[in-house]
Formats: structure tokens, C-alpha cells, sequence
């Protein structure tokens, strides 16, 4: 395997990582807001995941697209 592509595979771990990590601890905080009945949490929460989901389709169809 060539550096180039372990750099590749390594970043690409770590985003999907990451990027799990925020949506749990997120979805954590939306449900426990829901729970303790305090709706800015869940307000908070819900608006960026949505922001996250957002800039996930965006940032695949401008890759899609960039390679055709």
C-alpha cells in the first residue's frame, strides 16, 4: 500500500469516527433533553444534526460531480 492511499483510508477512518461519535453523543442529548422535558436541547441537537446530514449530502454530491 502506497502512502498516498494509507493517507487516504487513515482520514477516512477518522472522519467516519468522528462523525459517528458527534451523531450518538447528539442523539444522546436530544433524548435526554426529551426526557428532562427541556425542548432547547432537543431543539439544539435536532438543528445540527440536521446541519451535519446537510453537509454529508453536500460534500458526497460535490464529489460525485467533481468526478464526472
Amino acid at each position: 500500500m502506497d502512502n498516498d492511499h494509507f493517507k487516504l483510508v487513515t482520514r477516512r477512518y477518522l472522519a467516519w469516527g468522528v462523525g459517528g461519535l458527534a451523531v450518538l453523543v447528539l442523539s444522546f442529548i436530544a433524548v435526554w433533553g426529551a426526557i428532562q422535558g427541556v425542548m432547547e436541547l432537543v431543539t439544539l441537537a435536532g438543528g445540527i444534526l440536521g446541519t451535519t446530514l446537510g453537509v454529508v449530502i453536500a460534500f458526497y454530491f460535490s464529489k460525485k460531480i467533481s468526478e464526472e
